[in-house]
């Protein structure tokens, strides 16, 4: 018999430890950072009172994200994952979302068709191997300060598509070294963060003002040269259909691995965001 409850602190290591196994790269502190999002929107499957699966969802007041839905291998094909999916879009629903979106590796896919959603483009994973560079010269660079993470987000919402001002201010939070911001006339054009991962770092969000391509480039240069570790896996998720980025990523070494598939589940014939903005997603479990 299948059983949800929330997720609690007890179930970090089991999370972890599901997460390594399919080679994702959370760390421990990533499980309970993507918690304190939206703790009520966190699920944890159980058979017979055994944990047997997870899922984790994340309101941005209208728009709602679902991730890092994983299901112990021994408990699979026992409609696990499709209950633990409508668990979390009816309480998105209940929590007046009109738009989930979520990132499907593609050979589940098909169970989020089921389910309502539609897709909407690729989602690739690039990598590349960290060689320490030298940071490009640039006035208008500068690390992100506390106090600007608020306008920052509001910058942010126009292309993501909803304020997530707490992801912004937990990641500045743990990884304030590897935050940038570049303005012009004190208005922001363009930012970049990062965090550590089992394998290197991850990359992102980036979001850059369309018009300034070569901010972008910059942006993402003064993030890597700040690593202190040399010979570490670079990766970052990237749409596809921005081929501004994808072209960026390219010319700076990154090549693709992976890809996952943008989804989109709307209760209202509602756009939001604009793509062309998005350079790199803060991460498949979170948008």
């Amino acid at each position: 018999m299948i059983t949800l409850r929330l997720l609690t602190e007890y179930d970090v290591d089991f999370v972890t430890r599901l997460a390594e196994n399919e080679k994702w790269g959370y760390l421990p502190c990533d499980i309970k950072r993507y918690m304190e999002y939206d703790p009520r929107g966190c699920f944890i499957a159980e058979v017979d009172g055994k944990q047997a699966g997870h899922i984790f969802s994340v309101r941005y007041d209208k728009l709602g994200w679902i991730g890092l839905l994983i299901v112990k291998a021994e408990y699979r094909r026992k409609n696990i994952g499709i209950t633990l999916t409508k668990k979390a879009i009816n309480y998105l629903f209940n929590c007046g979302v009109e738009t989930t979106r979520l990132e499907a590796v593609p050979e589940i896919a098909d169970l989020y068709r089921q389910l309502g959603f539609v897709d909407e483009y690729d989602s690739l994973r690039f990598i590349k191997i960290h060689k320490k560079a030298i940071r490009p010269s640039s006035q208008c660079l500068e690390h992100i300060k506390k106090e600007e993470l608020k306008e920052l987000a509001e910058f942010d919402a126009q292309y993501f598509g909803a304020n997530r001002c707490k992801v912004l201010e937990r990641l500045f939070r743990d990884y304030p070294q590897y935050c940038f911001v570049s303005k012009k006339k004190q208005k922001t054009i363009g930012y970049i963060m990062a965090r550590k991962t089992t394998y290197g770092f991850w990359l992102g969000p980036w979001t850059c003002d369309p018009q300034h391509l070569n901010v972008a480039k910059q942006l993402i240069a003064s993030c890597v040269s700040s690593l202190n570790e040399k010979d570490q896996e670079l990766r970052i998720g990237t749409p596809s259909a921005n081929s501004a980025a994808t072209g960026l990523l390219r010319n700076l070494g990154f090549t693709v691995i992976s890809k996952s598939i943008r989804m989109v589940r709307k209760s209202k014939r509602n756009s939001l965001g604009n793509i062309l903005g998005v350079y790199g997603i803060g991460g498949p479990e979170k948008g």
